[in-house]
């Protein structure tokens, strides 16, 4: 896990070496352990750039960039293969030689033997770049998920990979101008990562699934090394296949050379990591060495306080001495939030992952590295009753059903007012877009330039609010939900340096779920029936049979008006005045009645902005 540069210049700049140095300095805290660099000194010119965050074989011997003996061939590499060891049992019975006991040097063997076919044989996740001798070709490629970040700007005179979008503005020597398409569709859906444009004009996270080569005359090629299965394709999930998968996923997961630790909130997912990691720990390599919990010191949070209940599963688990509770002020000072603002580098949907943000560092601070977490649950499985119960209700009403239409209503787990709002986009467009501006406060606060400029995108995001429960949550795995979900932790754990493994992003499990019917996933009375019934026998019932819990940041996310926003949005820029009505949020903000959720989206696109434009 680390942070990574590459630069291939085609306009022969004699120098390329002191702005890629700066441009390794902000990612110092992806990778503390060490930086390296490496130059191909052949035309065109190429650098690599390293900072090393040490998991696997810690020793100076398996830094980077590495490069391979018998080709010449440098790598440099962000992530984790989870498989490396049979890979490279694999990789020795074909005649390699291995000096570290890291997966980087596996990847560099696995790339001399095989070539493309490599990334299809790994389990893990990666953002990679691969200077190849033979053809001079910038290799570069992300896992079948994305994951792990690495994004590219390409101006036809330079090209530039990192995996941050500040190490390419540093290289540069400052920040693209923002991307009004992108503002425009975040502040209506809330989406940020639909599509691989980013927040800034110019610069584009690279596709996860392909491997590219960029030629040594700029031209680049693309081949996909996965493709995600269809209904009918594989086997679709049960129980036991659930369960046998995610405990596999858990035990690769786990090996390390420094210690691990896991999150746990007290809900069903972080309980089952736990509950998995803390069977599966056999050695010092192998072992859970602590549960972490984030708590609130106020009293008035309580109802949302999750300490006790995770406290009482670690005693029921025989371990309470893994058991950390890190507590915090619901509130952060405006230091702090911009500080988050910084990190996430975009706006994000959120202001509840401010909690992680908070317990990575108290977790660094412990003396962890690695931490096991349970991303990607909900929106494989169907974690999010208020999202999904009212698409079921939709589409049985669709199809002229119902008894089940009502038998699903009588369930309760969505409010009603929902179900309304799914069926509203149903409607025309001119019926759609005046109700979103004149009622979703988002909405209301882009300005007048950047509404007139990007409103015709509205069918675009119509004809994507219209899918099925179905298409819904495929969508939600591969194109919008978790990708968001996977940007916003990467930058909260990676701050800290920390490495953050996802059982449930295992590759393997995530296909068997695609072909999974949807209801099955999602169930009626609660969330995420098929995982409750793989647990159900050996988890408390207190963690299996109730319903979905608030999770991190709970208060943070809906004390929005207790932010500290009001100086943070006075003396902004005026050129925001291009994308946000400021007028219009701060009398929004400043409304006792007007609790709306999307109102941070308007709040966290006026924050980003003072960021990285005053």
């Amino acid at each position: 896990m680390c942070g990574l540069i590459a630069v291939r210049d085609f306009s022969a700049a004699s120098n390329l070496e002191p702005a890629v140095q700066r441009a390794l300095a902000s990612l110092a805290r992806r990778g503390p352990d060490g930086e390296g660099l490496a130059t191909v000194e052949q035309t065109p010119r190429t650098v690599l750039g390293h900072r090393r965050l040490a998991i696997y074989d810690t020793r100076t011997v398996a830094a980077q960039p590495m490069v391979c003996p018998h080709t010449g061939n440098s790598l440099v590499f962000n992530g984790a293969i989870y498989n490396f060891r049979s890979l490279r049992d694999e990789l020795r019975a074909a005649g390699c030689v291995f000096r570290t006991d890291s997966d980087t040097e596996v990847l560099l063997h696995g790339w001399r033997v095989w070539g493309e076919e490599l990334f299809a044989r790994c389990n893990g996740m990666w953002a990679l770049v691969i200077w190849d001798a033979a053809s001079g070709d910038l290799v570069y490629c992300r896992d079948r998920l994305g994951v792990k970040p690495l994004y590219l700007c390409h101006d036809g005179q330079t090209a530039i990979l990192a995996s941050e979008i500040s190490a390419i503005a540093d290289f540069r020597g400052g920040y693209p101008a923002p991307n009004p398409e992108k503002l425009f569709d975040f502040l209506v859906t809330s989406y940020s990562e639909q599509s691989h444009a980013t927040f800034f004009q110019g610069i584009q996270a690279v596709p996860p699934g392909q491997v590219y080569r960029l030629s040594r005359t700029g031209r680049t090629h693309a081949r996909a090394y996965h493709h995600w299965p269809q209904p009918g394709e594989l086997e679709p999930l049960d129980a036991e296949a659930l369960h046998a998968l995610l405990a596999d996923a858990v035990n690769l997961r786990l090996r390390a050379d420094v210690p691990v630790a896991s999150l746990l909130s007290g809900g069903l997912d972080s309980s089952i990591i736990t509950h998995l990691a803390l069977k599966a720990s056999d050695s010092p390599q192998h072992r859970l060495e602590g549960a972490f919990t984030y708590a609130y010191r106020e009293a008035e949070h309580a109802a949302v306080d999750e300490s006790t209940k995770a406290a009482a599963f670690m005693h029921d688990s025989g371990r309470p001495d893994l058991h950390r509770i890190v507590r915090f002020a619901a509130i952060p000072c405006a230091d702090e939030l911009m500080s988050l603002v910084g990190v996430q580098g975009e706006p994000f949907a959120t202001p509840s992952i401010l909690a992680s943000f908070r317990t990575y560092r108290a977790i660094a601070e412990q003396g962890f590295k690695v931490v096991l977490g349970g991303e990607g649950a909900d929106e494989l499985l169907g974690g999010y009753t208020v999202r999904y119960h009212p698409l079921a209700v939709r589409s049985a009403l669709h199809q002229g059903q119902w008894r089940q239409a009502a038998r699903l209503m009588g369930h309760h787990t969505f409010p009603r007012s929902l179900l309304l709002n799914r069926m509203i986009w149903d409607m025309p467009l001119a019926v759609i877009t005046p109700l979103l501006r004149r009622l979703r406060p988002s909405v209301q606060a882009i300005s007048g330039d950047l509404w007139s400029a990007q409103h015709q995108r509205m069918e675009a995001i119509r004809d994507n609010a219209r899918l099925d429960l179905e298409q819904r949550l495929r969508d939600d795995q591969l194109s919008s939900l978790l990708p968001r979900v996977l940007r916003m932790a990467d930058r909260t754990s990676m701050d800290a340096g920390i490495e953050l493994r996802s059982p449930f992003m295992d590759y393997r499990l995530v296909e068997r779920a695609l072909v999974t019917p949807a209801a099955e996933r999602v169930g009626e009375r609660y969330s995420k029936v098929l995982l409750r019934t793989a647990f159900r026998n050996e988890l408390p019932a207190a963690v299996v049979e109730t319903p979905k819990n608030t999770g991190f940041g709970h208060a943070e996310q809906f004390l929005l008006r207790r932010l500290p926003w009001k100086p943070l949005l006075e003396d902004l820029p005026a050129e925001l005045g291009s994308f946000i009505d400021v007028a219009s949020l701060r009398r929004r903000l400043s409304d006792p009645h007007a609790e709306h959720s999307t109102l941070w989206q308007a709040l966290s696109v006026a924050l980003w902005y003072r960021r990285f434009y005053a």
